[in-house]
């Protein structure tokens, strides 16, 4: 064999084998691949992975078209998919850790350092998935978009509302009727007035396009939310340790600069949204009241009614270290 042709061969094995070494995940979004979710939260963690990682670690992205959101947690267990982004409303079957999460207030930084990210890992841990981010979607949670503004309290009496099981307590505490649906049905059901609203985060209306179907978002907002960027336990623990390190150091890189960022794209959203003709209704005050209580009691109640042993000790670490009403 030549000299040439030896370096040649050489060189064509170094690059094969840096392909080879290179993780190229496969990624699910519970939200759709155009919303404000997947592209300001989902779409930023790939961005500083990638970059973190020199381009070792990159990322196939798939949505809600491909694994409807209530069913994506297993195929990321099983191994299908290696990487999901999801809200822990979504999977509630297997467990109500992930959604309970909504009753503990935001701040990454406690949230880390009482335990409880922690406590969540392990927990997740057993069933075959490995927890990157616990990422609150901005410094407060929660509205409706509603066909028709509030009049009277309660302030939702006779409506049907989207929702996921996290808004189930205050809908039904304001007087309407909770129907499970995944936002990319939503359009549709407004429509067609299936629904007559829907509950949401702060954050994406306008990308899905509800303006068009609805005319009121809610006044005050309430509650907090959080998503999970989640892996799978075996091919996470299947990495080299330097983008093992890559995908939790940016994880949590992401959980402490997303919230002002969220929150200003929400103002700016609302406006936008006036401009497009929709305006704000107001809850009436006795109900505006009771807002923060009946989510936060209602989601640790769900919790508490999914995984009762660790949602209690959930509880108990965020009462110990003033982290819920």
């Amino acid at each position: 064999m030549n000299s040439t042709f030896k370096t040649l061969s050489l060189a064509a094995l170094v690059l094969a084998c840096g392909q080879a070494a290179a993780s190229d995940l496969r990624m699910l979004t519970s939200y759709t691949t155009t919303s404000a979710y997947t592209r300001e939260v989902a779409e930023r963690y790939i961005d500083m992975v990638e970059s973190a990682s020199d381009g070792e670690i990159s990322f196939n992205l798939s949505g809600p078209d491909v694994v409807p959101p209530f069913e994506q947690l297993e195929p990321v267990s099983a191994g299908v998919f290696d990487v999901l982004y999801t809200h822990g409303a979504y999977h509630t079957n297997t467990t109500g850790v992930g959604a309970a999460m909504d009753s503990v207030f935001v701040d990454p930084a406690k949230v880390r350092e009482s335990g409880l990210w922690d406590f969540i890992d392990g927990h997740y841990n057993e069933l075959g998935i490995k927890l990157l981010a616990i990422v609150p979607l901005g410094s407060s949670g929660f509205q409706y978009v509603l066909k028709e503004p509030i009049e009277g309290s309660p302030s939702l009496e006779g409506r049907r509302l989207r929702g996921s099981p996290s808004y189930s307590s205050v809908t039904q505490g304001m007087g309407g009727t909770p129907v499970l649906m995944s936002s990319g049905d939503v359009y549709s059901a407004l429509d067609r007035n299936v629904i007559d609203g829907a509950a949401w985060g702060l954050n994406g209306v306008k990308d899905l396009g509800w303006y068009e179907v609805a005319d009121y978002f809610t006044k005050p907002t309430f509650g907090q939310t959080y998503t999970y960027l989640l892996m799978n336990l075996n091919k996470f623990e299947a990495l080299p340790e330097g983008e093992q390190t890559a995908l939790l150091e940016q994880g949590q890189a992401l959980e402490a600069e997303i919230v002002p960022i969220l929150d200003q794209l929400a103002v700016d959203e609302w406006a936008a949204l006036e401009e497009l003709g929709m305006q704000a209704t107001h809850f009436a005050p006795e109900d505006a009241e009771r807002l923060d209580a009946l989510v936060t009691e209602g989601i640790w109640q769900l919790g508490l009614e999914k995984s009762p042993e660790a949602v209690a000790r959930m509880r108990e670490i965020a009462e110990q270290h003033g982290m819920t009403p």
